[in-house]
């Protein structure tokens, strides 16, 4: 291979490579100068990644969004090791970077701060410690209140006991770089699981291609009852007073970096800085320790270990190691669901919108609560008086219940619940009245032609109705549960709306919107159903209608022209054309409708032709009839059925004759 085939910080090499038991990368047997790709994903790359790492210089493998292979080294690529060179050299894919110096920890013992705590021996608490970040707020396997950051920041589990720094006093707070400023407030939280590389804070395992055990996390339990965890992330910019609560971004969900993609991360040390997923599904060594995750190029520094790394609103990762590449920063973050899966059954709490409530505050006995939440989760209703119920929210967000059935004012406060997450809770109060009145005419959504002289409507016997709305009036429900109230509204929209008193109480109101709609228009012509010759095609559109209507006509659904009713009469010109047509005429009166759709065809123009002072006989064609102004015809479908049946009687009496 010469020599500018290797891929330095650009193209790719793999060949398909397969781990031997001995932990040797095997290449597939090739010809002499045939490249071939290796594996981006699964058994083989893990496996073949790993193995990467036992070389010297190098210090992390993973893949970008072009399907290369990543190899991150601190040598020149012609200084690799054999091995990883002769991988490097064999594949199309494979891309080399040169970083500054190998992947640190992000925690230090000389170093106060992370995103908020500080790990320390509880047998020694003024010994050494690690300052680090919190990643995110968890939940314990029993539900309880917990937090996730680095196994790294523990010390292999010696450093216990956490507590919280003084925002302020944190080098993203504003303290001094020396650290000199921070500050220890509260008791946090007691460890309760740490693994730094592999299972037992081992080095990290390369002899078996599907174990990716090999990660950077810790859960600690939270002890301090007097805090509470919330589903969010700092942003950084409220340090100064001392609340980092008031400006956060909400985790709504766990998933897996995607590559390319823009990704943020929050610690204590250069508190909120963001960029770009650069390669997924790598392995590092951070620290000496390997470590599962991915590549970004996100600014980070010591004390930001354990800090967290999310996309949008998606959890993603566990800040665990960085260096730099070409004096830019480099970040590896351990694969946050990977590194989960190996806690016991910690995860990570996350945010839930509250509530809505959409029906009104006043419900009428028989009548539904409604409202909606986050889909195909649970609503938890608590009520002032009785026991707690809890209602499905379906897969398009909503949720309903039955309003109590007595009248009375109640009142409610509900949450959302996804697992051990919660909402904010959602107070309201419902006043249940009694059922309101129905209205049997018009109802709602009614469209009725002309005119509408009563409303009518069912009732409880003896309550008194009240209409208001486009029509005001009074009346009562009669022995047979029934009321009426005589109207006169024209052409257009309305909204009425009722109640009924029953007892000195008001109901729930029931609302009737309907509209008035002026009769159709009459056409005239083209008859419906007509059949033209071309010689007689509609040159317009006319009919009769409402005076001062306007009036509209498509043709096929095209335009075909507009005017107004004048002394009960309409026309719009049409352009004589041969073909089948849908005719639409729409006549519209202080808003409202009506149309009226004449469907009609035209024969096609017939040909010319023929001999002087003989017949045209072109195929198709009538025969002169010797008539110098033929009148224009038109007949329906079934008339020209008859004419025809009568023309072929004459011919054939014709013929008898003849004989």
């Amino acid at each position: 291979m010469t020599p500018n085939k290797r891929r330095v910080l650009a193209g790719g090499t793999t060949a398909a490579i397969i781990l031997a038991l001995s932990g040797a990368l095997i290449p597939t047997v090739a010809t002499a100068d045939e490249d071939v790709a290796a594996p981006t994903s699964g058994a083989t790359f893990d496996a073949n990644a790993k193995q990467l790492l036992t070389n010297e210089g190098v210090e992390a493998v993973a893949t970008n969004a072009e399907g290369q292979v990543v190899v991150y080294t601190t040598t020149a690529p012609e200084t690799l090791d054999a091995e990883a060179d002769a991988f490097v050299e064999s594949h199309s894919n494979v891309v080399v970077k040169v970083i500054d110096a190998p992947f640190e920890s992000h925690a230090d013992t000389d170093v106060v701060g992370g995103a908020g705590y500080f790990a320390f021996d509880p047998t020694n608490p003024t010994g050494p410690g690690g300052l680090c970040s919190v990643g995110f707020s968890a939940w314990s396997p029993a539900g309880d209140p917990a937090v996730v950051s680095a196994g790294h920041c523990t010390g292999d589990g010696l450093y216990s006991v956490s507590a919280l720094t003084l925002p302020s006093g944190d080098q993203a707070g504003g303290g001094n770089p020396d650290n000199s400023d921070v500050e220890v407030t509260y008791g946090l939280a007691e460890l309760a699981f740490s693994q730094y590389g592999g299972p037992g804070n081992t080095h990290g395992t390369s002899g078996n291609p599907n174990d990716l055990s090999s990660t950077d996390v810790s859960a600690w339990d939270i002890v301090n009852p007097s805090l509470t965890t919330l589903p969010e992330v700092t942003n950084w910019t409220t340090s100064a007073t001392e609340d980092l609560s008031a400006a956060t971004i909400p985790v709504r969900a766990v998933g897996s970096a995607a590559v390319d993609g823009a990704v943020t991360k929050s610690g204590r040390t250069t508190g909120f800085t963001s960029g770009q997923v650069l390669e997924v599904g790598g392995w590092a060594n951070v620290s000496g320790r390997q470590v599962y995750g991915f590549v970004t190029n996100v600014a980070s520094a010591e004390g930001d270990s354990g800090g967290a790394v999310f996309q949008g609103n998606t959890a993603v990762g566990i800040l665990s190691g960085g260096t730099t590449q070409n004096g830019q920063p480099i970040m590896f973050a351990a694969d946050l669901q990977n590194a989960l899966s190996y806690t016991g059954g910690y995860t990570v709490a996350l945010y839930v919108d509250a509530p809505t409530v959409t029906s009104p505050a006043q419900v009428g006995i028989g009548g539904a609560i409604t409202g909606t939440g986050a889909p195909g989760q649970t609503l938890v209703v608590t009520q002032a008086e009785g026991a707690p119920f809890e209602v499905p929210i379906d897969g398009n967000g909503n949720w309903s219940f039955p309003a109590p059935p007595e009248v009375g004012e109640y009142e409610f406060s509900a949450i959302v619940r996804n697992g051990f997450n919660e909402s904010a809770a959602t107070p309201f109060a419902v006043a249940v009245l009694p059922g309101a009145p129905s209205f049997t005419s018009p109802v709602n959504g009614d469209r009725i032609v002309g005119e509408v002289t009563e409303i009518s409507g069912t009732g409880e016997i003896g309550a008194t109705v009240s209409l208001t709305g486009d029509v005001t009036d009074e009346t009562t429900v009669g022995e047979d549960g029934t009321w009426s109230v005589e109207v006169d509204l024209g052409i257009d929209a309305y909204s009425i709306t009722a109640t009924q008193e029953i007892d000195g109480v008001t109901s729930a109101a029931a609302t009737s919107a309907f509209a008035v709609i002026p009769t159709a228009p009459v056409v005239d012509a083209p008859l419906a159903g007509g059949a033209y010759a071309f010689a007689s095609a509609p040159t317009s559109a006319n009919g009769t209608g409402i005076d001062e209507a306007a009036i509209s006509v498509t043709l096929n659904g095209a335009d075909a022209g507009a005017t107004t009713v004048a002394d009960g009469a309409w026309s719009v010109p049409l352009t004589a054309q041969a073909g089948e047509f849908t005719l639409v005429v729409t006549q519209t009166v202080n808003g409202q409708s009506n149309s009226t759709t004449v469907a009609y065809a035209v024969a096609e123009a017939p040909a010319t032709g023929g001999g002087a002072g003989g017949a045209d006989n072109t195929p198709g064609s009538l025969a002169n009839t010797g008539m110098t102004d033929p009148s224009p015809y038109v007949v329906t479908a079934a008339g020209l059925l008859l004419l025809g049946a009568a023309l072929l009687v004459v011919r054939r009496m014709r013929t008898r004759n003849t004989l």
